[in-house]
């Protein structure tokens, strides 16, 4: 016996056995080699899906919550003066005195300005010496008729001649009357020349400066716009067709203007116009919101952007809006259902849970949304149970999603 024979190869022995040593792998070519390579990771796939039962997915889910819900409607607008009033001139001249300036605070009766009355005056004067020799014609009218009514019966005089003082007397009163009113209308003009506060507010704007001559011809010039007292303003907004029908009057409302971008601003809603406001295709309606300004900060004319409560859920279950719209893709097992597809009706909503390897869906009715949660009217769905809002499968590319409710 050789001692030094070399040992049987186990490895060569299982070779031959099942004739691989026959098998020359050289005498196929490259793309035949990939072929074959290709079909045995085909059924590796086969038999990691039959052992499996698909691919493992990672679920990302978060709970349903019990709590509160605000929905809110987005409006722009401007504030505004709760009473805002033009002062203008009624008589044309020049502006003699001004007694205000911008930021004034005026009362009710204050002289603002005056203009200057000399022509008026000597109008008056004038107006005043015919109103006196319209008074004079009249006496004498009136001696005439009287002794040409004595005289008409001793026929001294004609009847022609009564009728004649008859008719100047009724044109004397009349010249009486001529004069007077006309000096009643000059004396008018003179009380405007006074210009005087109609309202308790702030002066605005002023609009002329001393010197300067108005015109009251076919308009009535402004000098100055009062406004109220601004401790108390308006925001008007425009809110959207599409959102008018979700705010009512004396709902609740917050803002914000770019001055104090940071804080929040407080206001109520008092009235929603009918009239509508079409600007480029797009309708609107104007609300009015009541701000208190008790420090004046809001300044007229600023921007704001409000938001209009329109309405408030309490202690409801919510559900996140992200799991309303999720949808497992076609791979994943479901349960419960032959395939995911949502109830009907604008109410309905669909949420998927976990269970096990698989997913189970939860059909709910909905109730309102603030665009992050939605309020669960009825359902089979507790209090903090986990809600699947998307998944990450290896090697697949995330969830298709469907529309929110």
């Amino acid at each position: 016996m050789n001692e030094h024979a070399t040992p049987p190869n186990p490895d060569a022995d299982l070779v031959s056995r099942l004739g691989l040593n026959r098998l020359d792998v050289r005498r196929f070519s490259r793309r035949q080699q990939i072929a074959i390579g290709g079909a045995v990771l085909v059924v590796l796939y086969i038999l990691y899906r039959l052992l499996t039962g698909g691919p493992h997915y990672e679920f990302i889910t978060q709970p349903a919550t019990q709590g509160n819900l605000t929905v809110t409607v987005s409006a722009t607008g401007t504030l505004q003066p709760q009473d805002q009033v033009d002062v203008g001139a009624e008589i044309s001249g020049r502006i003699d005195a001004i007694s205000v300036d911008f930021n004034s605070h005026v009362t009710k009766g204050q002289e603002l300005a005056r203009i200057n009355t000399d022509q008026l005056r000597a109008q008056l004067s004038q107006t005043a010496a015919t109103l006196a020799q319209s008074q004079a014609t009249l006496q004498e009218s009136a001696r005439v008729r009287m002794r040409f009514g004595a005289l008409i019966k001793s026929k001294a005089i004609s009847p022609q001649d009564l009728d004649t003082a008859n008719a100047n007397y009724q044109r004397a009163v009349a010249g009486v009357s001529l004069a007077s009113a006309q000096m009643k209308q000059i004396q008018t003009s003179l009380s405007k020349a006074t210009i005087y506060s109609p309202i308790d507010g702030v002066v605005l704007d002023r609009k002329v400066s001393v010197g300067q001559t108005v015109v009251a011809a076919m308009q009535t010039p402004v000098l100055f716009t009062l406004a109220s007292d601004l401790s108390e303003m308006e925001l008007d907004v425009d809110v959207d067709e599409a959102d008018v029908g979700q705010v009512h009057i004396g709902a609740p409302a917050s803002f914000t203007v770019d001055a104090y971008p940071a804080r929040k601003f407080q206001a109520r809603l008092v009235s929603l116009h009918n009239a509508p406001k079409t600007v480029q295709g797009v309708v609107t309606y104007q609300g009015v919101l009541t701000v208190a300004n008790p420090g004046g900060l809001l300044k007229p004319g600023m921007t704001a952007t409000a938001e209009i409560q329109a309405d408030s859920v309490h202690n409801a279950l919510l559900v996140p809006n992200a799991a309303l719209r999720f949808v497992p893709p076609i791979d994943l097992k479901v349960t419960n259902v032959p395939r995911p597809t949502a109830p009907p009706g604008v109410t309905m909503g669909r949420v998927w849970v976990v269970e096990g390897r698989s997913l189970a869906p939860r059909d709910l009715r909905l109730g309102p949304t603030d665009g992050r949660f939605t309020v669960v009217r009825r359902g089979q769905l507790a209090a903090n149970e986990a809600v699947v809002t998307d998944i990450k499968g290896a090697g697949s590319s995330q969830t298709s999603s469907s529309s929110a409710p």
